[in-house]
């Protein structure tokens, strides 16, 4: 079975979306899990942005069509655009504290 990093790129983009709201849904949740891991649920979604970002830009290699090519440009420019908003937001929310 060939593994398609376009495909799997597109999916982690989308996966990122959720990700989002459940990283931001209480604030009970944000304490816990930075109490226990030591890290922001928002940096980790930032994280895995990043690397939807890298696979879709290395996904680019296998477009052979126009849904592949839909794809890949779908995904670099949500993750742009998710990278940049969660940027702005954790570095103005550190500010804040």
């Amino acid at each position: 079975m060939k593994v398609n990093i376009n495909r799997s790129s597109f999916i982690l983009s989308l996966f990122c979306i959720p990700l989002f709201f459940i990283s931001i849904s209480s604030e009970n949740f944000i304490s816990i899990f930075t109490k226990n891991i030591g890290i922001h649920p928002l940096n980790i979604v930032l994280a895995v942005t990043l690397i939807s970002f890298l696979l879709g830009v290395i996904g680019l290699k296998d477009v052979r069509d126009w849904k592949s090519m839909a794809r890949s440009v779908f995904t670099i420019v949500f993750t742009i655009c998710a990278s940049g908003i969660l940027i702005f937001i954790i570095f103005f929310g550190s500010l804040l504290t």
